[in-house]
């Protein structure tokens, strides 16, 4: 389950027999997994000093300086689970039989994919907007409040000072112009400290909202930056902005239900790999608390019954390292 259904929400899954990989994800680099956090892991900050130079005037003596200090944050996980049961007449003609025989490549392929959209969904808006204070979706459709994310972690990090103001801006609320959609990232570039625009370009990455990169390819046609094919193709895999690469997100959804249908906007300029997702692929259900996947017929119930169980938690590595546009 750890490899199949929560590895390609962040990651490119490897198989480990061919060394090939089986299920690509367009999440990969944006994040790095912790798989063994039982409950808690330090993050370590090493911060270094600087003017440490000295002058060698007429003395014996030298003056020691500190190169660094250390802190320490932690990254925690949070219990999950999901289950659901259905009757028989629900699945698909013959799901009894295929797994009474054993046919379980066949089951699997009908049942379990159900289950596994579900949850990966799941996983996906609450990695970005999870916040354990929010109330429910009174829609029932988004899950949002099950474990702190990204966006969460980014508020207490601007709250508390950790990343400037001087590297947060506010984007409008609002369908955006092409025009707009280019001066949210010129906005995001300048206000880069000089450490992070120090950083190659290729390690660092702008993450958009899908409906702000598209109006940005607008403006990238309008302006003449593409040929004829591209205009055909429509938003391509890969555009740059100043040579850092902007990898769209589906935020817009989530977003439009969060703020009571209105269209909100998000720009993140981070270095990549700098978003931490904390899972345990040990820990399970059932009575030795290690099946991560469960499922079998209640004869009691008369139903089918399915289970997930497993831990999600998020940081961010450097979040120093950040410029954040909101207009939520």
């Amino acid at each position: 389950m750890h490899e199949l259904i929560v590895m390609p929400q962040f990651a490119d899954v490897i198989d480990g027999e061919t060394g090939s990989v089986v299920i690509p994800s367009p999440e990969e680099g944006d994040w790095q997994i912790m798989d063994d956090v039982v409950h808690s892991r330090p993050i370590m900050d090493l911060f270094g000093g600087q003017n440490i130079l000295k002058r060698r005037d007429a003395t014996c003596k030298l003056i020691y300086s500190p190169v660094g200090r250390l802190g320490a944050r932690y990254i925690t996980t949070e219990k999950l689970y999901a289950a659901t049961e259905d009757c028989q007449e629900e699945f698909y003609q013959g799901a009894f039989e295929d797994y009474e025989q054993e046919n379980f490549d066949i089951f699997g392929e009908k049942v379990l994919p159900m289950l596994e959209k579900g949850v990966a969904s799941d996983i996906y808006t609450n990695k970005y907007f999870g916040d354990i204070t929010r109330q429910s979706d009174v829609n029932g459709m988004w899950s949002w409040n099950k474990f702190d994310g990204i966006f969460t972690k980014y508020a207490k990090y601007i709250a508390d000072g950790t990343i400037p103001a001087s590297q947060t801006f506010t984007i409008p609320s609002g369908e955006l112009t092409a025009q707009q959609a280019h001066d949210q990232l010129m906005t995001a570039y300048d206000a880069q400290d000089s450490l992070l625009y120090n950083f190659d370009d290729d390690l660092k990455a702008f993450y958009v909202d899908k409906k702000l990169a598209d109006k940005y390819y607008e403006w990238l046609l309008a302006t003449g930056f593409v040929g004829v094919v591209e205009k055909q193709t429509g938003l391509p895999a890969k555009m740059y902005f100043k040579g850092i690469e902007i990898k769209w997100k589906k935020w817009n959804g989530v977003l439009a239900a969060m703020n009571g249908g209105t269209v909100e906007h998000a720009v993140i300029l981070t270095l990549r790999g700098n978003w931490l997702y904390a899972a345990d692929s040990k820990y399970g259900g059932g009575p030795r608390r290690n099946e991560a996947i469960r499922v079998w017929w209640s004869d009691d119930d008369n139903v089918w019954k399915r289970q997930i169980h497993l831990k999600a938690g998020t940081e961010i590595a450097a979040p120093q390292h950040s410029v954040v546009g909101l207009s939520f």
